[in-house]
């Protein structure tokens, strides 16, 4: 019986929708520390014409603008989903193509940069970005803005470590101004998003 059960379980955790990750050790140390308010991120790109620069300076690239971050990783459908509508948006022109949107991957440790330009960067994938991707390193800091330093936590840490997909828009300044963890595709979610970053 409880053979049966176990299988049963395991099962179950398979065929749930959302996305996994590995635990995450927290360093003792970095507990004593506190988290910057104002946050930056400069990592290397996809490297592609549309994402400008082979390594991005996020808030210097943005120029004081809002900017929305689409975290993802790469089998996450749910991150598929909202990649390829916005980029359907894109296309039939109701976001324009200067709408300042990032996405950032978000599992370095266990996902390749190869797998995140096949899947984000790639003309040949439906989940091609349209907007600049940004793949940091695994143990990447995260940027304290006021300090103008790297933060003793990785960038991951340092934005209250985001589930994939899940958004974040930062102001010009570092200051996180709003989140939100749609799993699937939401227009309403979209329009509420557009509106902070105008």
């Amino acid at each position: 019986m409880f053979k049966h059960a176990t299988w049963f379980l395991f099962a179950l955790l398979l065929i749930l929708p959302g996305c996994t990750a590995p635990a995450v050790v927290e360093d003792v140390e970095s507990d004593e520390l506190e988290i910057p308010e104002r946050l930056n991120i400069v990592a290397a790109t996809a490297y592609r014409e549309i994402d400008r620069v082979e390594t991005m300076d996020l808030l210097s690239d943005a120029n004081g603008e809002n900017t929305m971050i689409l975290w993802v990783s790469t089998g996450c459908s749910g991150c598929h989903d909202w990649t390829e509508k916005i980029a359907d948006e894109m296309r039939n022109g109701n976001i324009s193509n200067d709408t300042r949107i990032v996405t950032i991957h978000r599992y370095p440790s266990f996902e390749s940069r190869e797998d995140v330009i096949e899947v984000y960067a790639s003309s040949n994938s439906s989940t091609e970005s349209l907007w600049p991707v940004l793949i940091p390193a695994e143990g990447q800091p995260a940027i304290d803005v006021d300090k103008n330093k790297e933060t003793e936590f990785d960038y991951s840490t340092a934005f209250e470590t985001p589930a994939t997909p899940s958004f974040t828009i930062l102001d010009g300044e570092g200051n996180t101004l709003w989140k939100n963890k749609a799993y699937w595709y939401n227009s309403s979610v979209l329009s509420e998003a557009l509106e902070i970053l105008d």
